[in-house]
């Protein structure tokens, strides 16, 4: 009997230490890593290198991965397909089309706790969500300039709580429901304090109520409350070095520690800071090698395996990193 205590015990305090592992220290990590060698990369736009066609990619425009792990990209010329992690292709969710289960131009991917996906279609102005078979199941949304509407649909994020955050650029932040019922609009379009100036790419973070807003062309993070919709501060900005954007920020996700990983697409790396704004590390460069990318559009966090996903466009490829790499 003393022995099963004893046992017992040392389960308990070992689930305790592992439960309670702490943060790395953030300030040892080198401000640019360079470039890391990615866990794996499959795709291309040469025909004869794979034996599958669905390997045959044109631009990625959007990614994004489900609980287990699973790969979902797609583009203006690019299906709705489905990889598993290891870059196997599994099946083309939607075609190119207008037809109801169709998509135009996959803009966004989300996926929520039911592993339903959920892809915006920005030329029919609507959202299409598939379950977790991959089964076309409804489609939502129309033209139009209010809030509900959609005007300028973009990129797309689904909170904790499986609410969906649609990015419109000429009206601001749509948020919808499970059921995708209209709740309400984040942020006002404009130059002014407290406004965002562009609206593209999203990544929302529950446990610390932050709603982040990629605005293009300025080089920064809008970060707001998603409970109060109020604008709370900015990161990064244009300019040179580490922690800065020499053009256009793109993709957006939240990985682990609350981190924000943002993509830069001029300077072909990715980039990474705390959730109070401050910049922790960056890895990558221009170029057409392993671990270099032309023209990131989008990323995505694969919670089972923690790895980064990244849609490397003008590259023909989806690209994975673990974070395990880099100390994460």
């Amino acid at each position: 009997m003393k022995k099963a205590f004893t046992f017992i015990w040392a389960a308990i305090v070992l689930l305790m230490v592992v439960g309670c592992a702490s943060a790395p220290d953030f300030d040892t990590f080198e401000a640019d890593l360079g470039v890391v060698m990615p866990y794996l990369m499959f795709g291309d736009k040469t025909e004869g290198e794979h034996d599958s066609e669905a390997y045959l990619f044109d631009k990625v425009k959007s990614i994004g991965a489900d609980s287990q792990g699973n790969i979902y990209a797609g583009g203006k010329a690019f299906n709705l397909t489905k990889y598993t992690s290891e870059g196997e292709f599994v099946a083309v969710l939607a075609n190119r089309g207008d037809a109801e289960g169709e998509i135009n131009y996959v803009k966004g991917i989300a996926v929520n706790s039911k592993d339903y996906v959920y892809a915006t279609d920005s030329i029919n102005k609507r959202i299409n969500v598939f379950d977790n078979e991959g089964n076309f199941l409804r489609s939502f949304g129309k033209e139009g300039s209010n809030p509900g509407e959609f005007d300028d649909i973009g990129p797309i994020a689904i909170d904790a709580d499986d609410n969906l955050y649609v990015s419109d650029d000429a009206q601001g932040v749509h948020v919808f429901d499970s059921e995708d019922n209209f709740i309400k609009m984040i942020g006002d379009r404009g130059d002014a304090e407290g406004q965002t100036s562009e609206f593209g790419w999203l990544a929302t973070d529950k446990e610390v109520d932050h709603l982040y807003i990629a605005v293009d062309g300025s080089g920064r993070i809008d970060t707001y409350s998603m409970s109060t919709g109020e604008k709370l501060f900015e990161m990064g900005g244009l300019g040179n070095g580490p922690g800065m954007w020499e053009e256009d920020i793109e993709g957006l996700a939240v990985g682990p520690y609350n981190l924000v990983f943002a993509v830069d697409e001029a300077g072909g790396n990715i980039k990474a800071f705390k959730s109070d704004g401050t910049f922790v590390t960056q890895w990558g460069k221009a170029g057409l090698y392993e671990g270099e990318f032309a023209s990131t559009e989008s990323i995505a966090y694969d919670s089972k395996n923690n790895r980064i996903v990244v849609a490397d466009e003008k590259n023909y490829r989806v690209v994975s990193f673990a974070l395990s790499s880099i100390g994460l």
